[in-house]
């Protein structure tokens, strides 16, 4: 089950109680079979993410796109959802360098170049000036993943991964390790 927290924050809740009885009676890491049933929802969520990647920001290419990447905490209790495409050279006013995924999902503003006192541009062949241009914050991460998890894919995903697990350990019981 998931459920929004607070803003960019999404908590999936997963019964892994009826997995771990399964695997009761023989030799496992309780951390390894959560880490590694999270691992299948966390990639789920990535390539959901990407699907819906077009129709939030009609684009689908590029260094944004590419860089949009999911793990799994050290304890095997969250996964982080990051995209963490950066500019070649620096933009933003301190020197550092412009992080897309974080502009785009908090909103920013361009404001002329020192010495100009407005941007000029062309759209469809109309020139514009504007002292500055505001761009609104679009989050294309929080809505898709909130979407996947509430899906049955993620369940099934999640299940599958458990099924592994209960398999694998059996074997490896069977084969005396």
């Amino acid at each position: 089950m998931a459920e929004t927290i607070a803003a960019g924050i999404v908590s999936l809740e997963a019964d892994l109680q009826e997995c771990y009885r399964l695997l009761d009676g023989l030799e496992h890491n309780n951390k390894t079979v959560r880490k590694y049933i999270m691992r299948a929802a966390s990639t789920g969520g990535r390539q959901y993410i990407k699907r819906q990647y077009k129709s939030v920001l009609n684009k689908r290419s590029g260094t944004l796109y590419k860089s949009i990447t999911s793990y799994v905490d050290r304890n095997g209790y969250k996964i982080i959802f990051t995209n963490n495409a950066t500019s070649d050279k620096a933009t933003s006013k301190d020197g550092r360098l412009a992080r897309y995924g974080f502009m785009l999902a908090s909103g920013y503003t361009i404001e002329p170049k020192a010495g100009n006192k407005v941007l000029t541009f062309n759209i469809n062949g109309k020139w514009i000036r504007k002292h500055s241009v505001t761009v609104r914050p679009k989050d294309f991460t929080e809505g898709p993943v909130e979407r996947y998890f509430m899906s049955s894919d993620c369940e099934q995903r999640m299940e599958k991964a458990a099924q592994k697990q209960v398999d694998y350990w059996n074997k490896r019981a069977e084969e005396g390790r």
